[in-house]
């Protein structure tokens, strides 16, 4: 039994798909890929991505009536998209704050973004609602609490923003294998479930406009929680430990 994460199978998922019983898939797009049985049975999160309740989150969090965006690249961090954030803080205190941030710049991003940021002419102090810190340890009540998330596009990742419903702009990463993360981004886009924004067109501008005109557009961010929930499967976890107990029967 072989569980394929992405929307577009890898080479060592082909490579041994030919050899096993049951194939399970968490994107319906993946299905085609083989010839052997296939289900599709959605990827485990945690159970609190499904069920914390955005009033409970904001008010854990201390927000302030303002939107919040939250923004993470990875536990390492992505250089060029935390440059890009830090050029969004610019245009965010230009405009008065009219949003909330928090921004996961990872532990590689800690060693640097701060003075990337105060090299920008920012004191972060003088910016209510920008919160930069190197991990995002609490990601469920976070992205309960959120209007916009922005972030790659690896299987878990979607999977997560899925199953809390949050509104999202998927920006996949151009170093990975076979650009499974575009691929997975561009299923999300497809179903109208995400933006997609390919880091080469990612400019701290387009970037801050994506994500004002998405927060604007409330008949937009209620369409794409509805698509989000549709892409996710509640009982992922459930499903396939059931298929493998059936396997091992045999």
């Amino acid at each position: 039994c072989v569980h394929e994460a992405n929307a577009v199978p890898g080479l060592t998922t082909k490579m041994i798909a030919n050899r096993v019983d049951q194939m399970l898939v968490a994107f319906p797009e993946s299905a085609p890929h083989y010839k052997r049985p296939v289900e599709v049975v959605g990827m485990p999160v945690r159970r609190e991505f499904i069920y914390t309740k955005r009033e409970d989150a904001r008010r854990e969090l201390g927000l302030d009536n303002r939107p919040l965006v939250v923004s993470a690249f990875g536990s390492l961090g992505a250089r060029e998209m935390n440059k890009a954030v830090a050029q969004v803080f610019a245009l965010e205190k230009a405009d008065g704050c009219p949003f909330q941030h928090i921004h996961a710049t990872g532990s590689d991003g800690w060693g640097w973004m701060p003075d990337y940021v105060k090299n920008l002419g920012l004191d972060l102090s003088e910016c209510p609602g920008i919160d930069m810190r190197e991990y995002i340890y609490n990601m469920p009540t976070v992205m309960a609490a959120a209007d916009v998330i922005i972030g790659r596009a690896g299987a878990s990742s979607c999977n997560e923003i899925a199953a809390a419903g949050t509104p999202c702009i998927l920006i996949p990463s151009p170093n990975v294998t076979n650009h499974h993360q575009e691929k997975n981004a561009q299923v999300y886009a497809d179903q109208g479930a995400a933006v997609l924004l390919p880091e080469p067109e990612c400019t701290a501008q387009r970037l801050y406009d994506e994500i004002k005109g998405l927060i604007c557009d409330d008949q937009r961010k209620k369409s794409m929680k509805k698509a989000l929930h549709g892409m996710v499967v509640p009982d992922s976890a459930e499903r396939i430990c059931g298929i493998i107990e059936e396997l091992a029967k045999r």
